[in-house]
């Protein structure tokens, strides 16, 4: 059997071992036309040859597409018979472009795929409304959901803060309706999410013993709306910050923390407020003996960085404007875009260093904690490295070549962990990088 040419909507891959050149390839078609299909087990020509499939063949296929392509897409993967043949059907279909693969853009050109241009890229997102649509749709829960606690907790605190009018009688689902988060008689997703009682948010709390991350002492696993968990956040990170007291000169005692926790405040407020919730949506709090870290799982706006915030000015991209608007109420939220400039305000303020992960499924902020901080080799500091860090060191060596992505599904491991363990292999003089990130490699130095 012959299924003709490959169009550019139709791509066609002889076995799933071209899963990841495959990803290029649905992202490419998502850019260009917001849907199409890919068949594992024909030939480039349109001959179908079949490949094999095992028990766990199709759910691969999910992991690479969760893994590589963002935002967040939900194809149908299914098995097909052609010709007596077994075969993969990849059918996907997205809206909210651009989409990109292991953190590249790429556009459909008839039956390949080429990366897109800075200047295609500007112009993609330039006819694109970066807030997600996501928000706005209905979901299957009406007033019987609500976190009656929260929204009365929303209220007062708006009403405090100057920024929203008090009713003549508070009446929960005038005041939804007038946030924009409920519609006839539903919850739209931003009101589900920032008020609902079902809990739809997870947050994961730990603080270990080493910077290794191999002991904890303490693990917590947390299911709560938005507006609850961002004082969870910010409780359980105060409670385990060292903090040091000094005596004033009227014999009064000032408690000084490792971190300034405005920053923290910040940091933990961006994070919920700029998540990417269209997913499984996990927020990890981190803390070891020397450092902070929140990481939200939302990436980062295309091409740009905490400094484009802070150096250039930059307006606020948000990616869910509804839920920013209602925790700027509360006054959760100050000025939008102004995030990163008080978090380096603050920290500059106390001395206090910090730096960011930006990768392809999220973002990190990691905080130094200034009252036990450890500093590398240079500094007169060992570097810790543990069985994960020596794998991937093992990789560099095999191939400096790999890319994080590369080196993930050769661990089994995530891209975070990866990059963590390449950001220690640097700071302990092990790799370092020569020429670019996308055309570069890793030179091993012992």
């Amino acid at each position: 059997m012959n299924l003709g040419k490959e169009t550019e909507y139709l791509e066609f891959k002889k076995t799933t071992s071209e899963l990841k050149d495959s990803m290029d390839d649905l992202c490419a078609i998502l850019n260009k036309h917001g849907q199409g299909e890919i068949i594992y087990g024909v030939k480039p020509n349109g001959d179908v040859c079949g490949q094999e499939i095992g028990p766990l063949t199709l759910d691969d296929v999910a992991r690479f597409c969760k893994e590589a392509i963002k935002p967040m897409i939900y194809p149908e993967i299914k098995e097909e018979i052609l010709d007596g043949l077994h075969c993969i059907s990849l059918a996907f279909k997205g809206s909210e472009r651009p989409y990109s693969s292991y953190g590249r853009y790429y556009i459909r050109v008839v039956d390949r795929s080429e990366e897109l241009t800075p200047d295609g890229l500007k112009g993609m997102m330039a006819s694109t409304d970066y807030s997600s649509k996501w928000e706005n749709n209905l979901t299957a829960y009406g007033i019987e959901a609500l976190d009656h606690e929260a929204l009365l907790r929303f209220y007062k605190k708006a009403i405090e803060s100057g920024r929203l009018e008090p009713m003549d009688k508070y009446d929960e689902a005038e005041l939804l309706s007038g946030l924009g988060l409920f519609a006839n008689g539903r919850f739209n997703n931003a009101g589900y999410y920032l008020f609902s009682a079902k809990k739809p948010v997870t947050l994961k709390m730990a603080t270990y013993v080493t910077d290794e991350r191999i002991e904890f002492s303490d693990l917590k696993r947390i299911e709560d709306n938005i507006y609850n968990l961002i004082n969870t956040s910010l409780s359980y990170i105060k409670e385990k910050m060292n903090w040091k007291v000094q005596v004033g000169d009227d014999a009064s005692r000032v408690e000084i923390p490792d971190v300034p926790v405005e920053a923290i405040r910040e940091i933990v407020v961006n994070a919920f407020a700029h998540a990417d919730y269209r997913g499984i949506t996990e927020h990890e709090i981190a803390i070891t003996p020397t450092q902070i870290e929140i990481y939200n799982p939302g990436e980062f706006p295309i091409n740009l960085s905490p400094e484009s915030f802070v150096k250039e000015k930059r307006k606020s991209q948000p990616r869910n404007k509804i839920i920013l608007d209602t925790l700027f109420k509360s006054k959760e939220v100050e000025v939008f875009g102004s995030g990163f400039r008080k978090v380096y305000s603050y920290c500059s303020a106390h001395n206090a260093e910090f730096s960011y992960e930006l990768t392809s499924d999220g973002f990190s902020f990691i905080f130094y904690r200034k009252n036990n901080v450890t500093t590398n080799v240079t500094t007169n500091v060992t570097i810790r490295l543990t069985g994960t860090d020596l794998k991937v060191f093992s990789l560099l060596n095999e191939n400096p070549f790999y890319k994080r992505e590369q080196m993930a599904s050769k661990l089994s491991l995530t891209v975070r962990t990866i990059q963590r363990s390449l950001s220690k292999l640097v700071e302990a003089g092990k790799i370092r990088r020569k020429d670019s990130n996308k055309t570069g490699y890793w030179e091993v130095i012992s």
